[in-house]
């Protein structure tokens, strides 16, 4: 039997669905250029996504297999030409993703050809209503099913029988980012992290996750999200060892279910009391968050980071996103959008999620009354001061007490702006403005 193996977000040997079968057929391995994607992501994500593409085809041809890389122009020509008996691909949850895959399925029944669609990226199968309860969801939901879900894990194919096929091909982008430094293309360096982080850092994860040291956090978003580790594999490695560190996978499932089934909340806040809530537009604001010029070293630390990494620390992340809407009053849409083009693990669920999560107008949000106060998550994070040094140069000399007080820091003549709001008033102008728009006493 043929089977054509579409990849996408699974770019990896080890416990890859894709290459199942591959001891009795053959399997050709091909990417489809999407253009929709390559005008969605940023470069940060492109380019480790087609840095690991690359491995992949240089993996693939030592074991006898070879990827195809064609335009999604060429995809019904390629699929007529090659007359497979099964085309299989992943499923994914991304609205666009959606439309795309449902014009597929109408261009192989076209050509009469069998299709197969897995499910590979997340743990528990999507339910068939959404569920707007994490804890519900994780107790009713997610926890049985995972007790009969598959985690089993199937070793990387040792050979792989590939066809020669005369098609032409295109040449794949190599898109620049000075954040590609930072992160692994390459599954078996990849898997050599992970491990790494297993038997030195996991077992203190609930104690360490919300704090900014290196080891504080496994930094495997990225990797899951280009697909060069299995979900599976974090699962089994951390069950015994993390709870904590478990739950996390399953908001992530949580947050797919959300998507796939409210596609409309990459646009509309999922809480429709929300939807009309007067959001500040102020431009001027929104540019001096972006670059990390608010004049709250915790705040302008994340950003920095965003810009030059490609990543944040969850806490931070909450930080940033929590000052955004609530003290500067800014569209979370503006948020959402600038760390999707910029994070190198941008993944639509859990970013539009998140992002509601923050502002308090998505599914199981934080209540809008829950405002980090910034100055005060420096003091219980970052202590020593080490994040905000590290990624702000002219706070470097500064006593560590200043980086937490607005106060003391003004006392310190470096080339530094001053805070864009005072974070308490700018607090309780919020609270003001949310309740008589909800209507609250």
């Amino acid at each position: 039997m043929r089977i054509v193996a579409i990849v996408r977000r699974e770019l990896r040997l080890h416990d890859n669905p894709l290459w199942s079968g591959h001891a009795e057929h053959e399997i050709i391995p091909v990417f489809i250029l999407d253009e929709f994607n390559q005008q969605e992501h940023g470069n940060n994500l492109k380019s480790l996504f087609f840095a690991a593409v690359h491995h992949l085809r240089s993996a693939l041809s030592q074991i006898g297999g070879r990827l195809y890389c064609i335009h999604e122009r060429q995809q019904e020509q390629f699929f007529a030409q090659v007359r497979p008996d099964v085309v299989r691909w992943c499923l994914d949850w991304e609205p666009h993703s959606r439309q795309r895959d449902a014009c597929l399925q109408r261009c192989l029944q076209r050509l009469q050809i069998r299709t197969e669609t897995l499910a590979e990226s997340f743990l528990v199968e999507l339910p068939d209503k959404p569920y707007y309860l994490f804890t519900r969801y994780f107790q009713s939901y997610w926890n049985p099913r995972l007790a009969q879900a598959s985690t089993s894990l199937q070793p990387a194919p040792k050979t792989l029988r590939t066809p020669s096929i005369a098609f032409p091909e295109i040449e794949l982008p190599r898109p620049e980012s000075l954040a590609l430094r930072f992160w692994h293309s390459d599954e078996s360096q990849v898997r050599q992290t992970w491990q790494k982080y297993v038997r030195q850092h996991l077992a203190s994860y609930e104690q360490r996750r919300n704090f900014l040291h290196p080891g504080d956090s496994s930094q495997m978003s990225a990797y899951i999200r280009c697909g060069l580790i299995s979900i599976r594999q974090l699962y089994r490695d951390a069950r015994d060892v993390s709870a904590t560190y478990t739950q996390e996978l399953a908001w992530r499932d949580f947050h797919i279910q959300l998507l796939y089934h409210h596609p409309e909340i990459t646009e509309l806040e999922l809480r429709q009391d929300w939807q009309r809530f007067p959001w500040s537009r102020d431009e001027q604001v929104f540019q001096r968050w972006c670059t990390g010029q608010t004049g709250i070293p915790i705040v302008d630390a994340g950003m920095r980071q965003l810009l030059s990494e490609g990543w944040l620390p969850n806490r931070v992340r909450m930080i940033v996103a929590s000052f955004l809407t609530k003290q500067l009053g800014l569209d979370w849409r503006w948020g959402e959008r600038h760390f999707y083009t910029h994070l190198v693990d941008a993944d639509l669920a859990q970013n539009v999620a998140n992002w509601q999560w923050c502002a308090g107008c998505g599914a199981d949000a934080a209540p809008y009354f829950r405002v980090f106060n910034p100055w005060l998550q420096t003091k219980k994070f970052d202590p020593e001061g080490s994040y905000i040094r590290r990624y702000i140069p002219e706070l470097r000399q500064v006593p560590t007490a200043a980086l937490c007080d607005p106060q003391r820091l003004r006392e310190y003549q470096v080339d530094y702006p001053p805070p864009i709001v005072d974070v308490d008033q700018a607090r309780k102008e919020y609270l003001t403005r949310v309740k008589r728009f909800l209507g609250r006493p």
